[in-house]
């Protein structure tokens, strides 16, 4: 498995680990998804950074940086209870949280960020930016 893809799996472990009450669906990047007929479900995005030489040596390890995104999507004109979800999985995601995965480390490095919501012509869309580093 590449680096890439370790430090993709564990975020989405963790990810794959939120409990919410009621559960809902998870649309990953890059698979089929239905949206469900409550339209309400989580969309996950992975963004990954440049990584960043940090030591002399070429085979050191790199520091690769980058953003999970979370996005709450519920349907328009329903309450706030998007931010209420989006505030639960910015707690599942706390500061310095360790994931491990095939011998990497990959650390949360803040507090998720929240920023205003997405409002489109049927849903409102909360996202929950989380930011990670790892060294490898």
């Amino acid at each position: 498995m590449t680096i890439e893809k370790t430090i993709e799996a564990a975020l989405f472990m963790r990810t794959s680990s939120l409990a919410l009450s009621p559960a809902l669906p998870i649309s990953w990047p890059n698979v089929p998804f239905t949206v469900p007929a409550s339209r309400k479900y989580l969309n996950v995005s992975h963004l990954p950074n440049r990584s960043r030489r940090r030591f002399l040596k070429g085979s050191n390890p790199y520091q690769r940086m980058g953003v999970l995104q979370i996005t709450v999507v519920w349907p328009l004109a329903t309450g706030s209870a998007a931010t209420d979800i989006a505030g639960q999985v910015a707690e599942h995601f706390p500061a310095d949280l360790s994931l491990h995965n095939d011998g990497v480390r990959v650390r949360i490095t803040k507090a998720p960020d929240i920023p205003p919501p997405i409002k489109s012509d049927v849903s409102w869309s909360v996202p929950v930016s989380i930011s990670y580093e790892a060294f490898a």
